[in-house]
């Protein structure tokens, strides 16, 4: 493989707890781990060299379990554990893909089973999000992890029909400004551009100085202005309508559901505010290859130019060793919500 600044970028494999990294090593093209935040499950691709027809590439079977390490000179952190789910083969000259998703859509060989499959039932008014999130982990193979910033939260009567869990959660989620996350054997759920991990850490903040940034494309988009969210709940005992607002200026976006309380309307309201906010501006670099590099984590940029440089949330990274250019990372990020908290208004019709 390439090398960079003097030091050699490499890896570690593991299929079902056996170490396949010499297999992989000798008919090596490249490696590619995509690490993203949202709905889009984190994936792993391997390409292997396929061309010579007396000695074929092995087809692996569905359903195994990878575990992969990558760093350089024999220091190698571990990325997370992905189930293997699609084979490719292409030509002339012959290769073979190997697609691993850490989204569970075929039953692994640790019993993990696909989070795909539908279900039809009813999530009593009280239920707590953690123990939403318990129970479908527990029905999946997966241990759960809720963000503790996200413990306390109680949801309203919510109607599972012919739904996936993982879709449910997904919706859920998104009214908290809360990101699910299938990440090595866990269930996740955390809120979004608190660069935390799920036991409450902070993730490590990545610098990026420009003399190891390859190209960069900075966007700002007016299409995204945050001005002001509106979001309406019901008083029972009032039998009215009111409404939060939070923000201020245009463009008004009001929030089509109702709430069942005003802390639900405000929690969704600041969280659709703190979305538009992140959107207005994003950032995309290629940078040498960093394995401490994650998605949620806070990116520092200095060196490039003033608009640039600052402090950016990183929202996806691709990581990629090839076996003739080496190691480098793809980062998107976008700007980090504001410290302080908008405004709010309480209005009853």
């Amino acid at each position: 493989m390439g090398l960079i600044s003097g030091i050699r970028p490499g890896f570690l494999v593991t299929a079902n707890g056996a170490d396949i990294t010499g297999l992989v090593t000798s008919r090596f093209i490249s490696l590619t781990l995509t690490d993203e935040v949202g709905m889009e499950s984190d994936m792993l691709e391997i390409r292997l060299d396929d061309s010579d027809p007396l000695n074929p590439v092995q087809l692996p079977p569905t359903g195994a379990e990878i575990n992969v390490s990558i760093g350089y000179d024999g220091i190698y952190q571990p990325m997370g554990l992905f189930v293997a789910d699609e084979f490719e083969l292409a030509g002339w000259p012959g290769e073979m893909v190997i697609r691993a998703r850490a989204a569970i859509y075929d039953k692994s060989k640790g019993g993990k089973t696909d989070l795909q499959t539908q279900r039809t039932r009813s999530w009593p008014s009280g239920t707590k999000l953690v123990d939403m999130v318990k129970k479908v982990a527990s029905e999946h193979g997966l241990e759960a992890k809720v963000a503790q910033s996200l413990q306390s939260i109680t949801l309203p009567h919510i109607d599972q029909a012919d739904e996936s869990n993982i879709n449910l959660l997904i919706r859920v989620a998104k009214k908290y400004d809360a990101i699910v996350k299938p990440a090595n054997g866990k269930l996740v759920v955390a809120k979004r551009g608190e660069s935390k991990s799920v036991s409450g850490e902070e993730l490590p903040p990545v610098t990026v100085l420009a003399p190891n940034v390859t190209n960069y494309r900075m966007s700002i988009s007016k299409r995204e202005t945050a001005g002001m969210v509106v979001a309406y709940w019901h008083a029972v005992k009032s039998a009215k309508r009111k409404e939060v607002k939070v923000g201020k200026g245009e463009p008004v976006r009001r929030l089509r559901n109702y709430y069942p309380t005003e802390e639900m309307a405000l929690a969704a309201a600041r969280s659709e505010l703190q979305r538009r906010e992140r959107g207005q501006q994003t950032l995309a670099l290629t940078v040498v290859g960093d394995p401490s590099i994650a998605a949620e984590a806070q990116l520092t940029v200095a060196g490039i130019r003033p608009d640039v440089d600052g402090e950016w949330l990183i929202s996806r990274v691709v990581h990629k060793i090839d076996a003739g250019t080496g190691y480098q990372c793809d980062i998107e990020a976008e700007k980090k919500n504001a410290e302080t908290e908008p405004g709010v208004e309480v209005k009853e019709e």
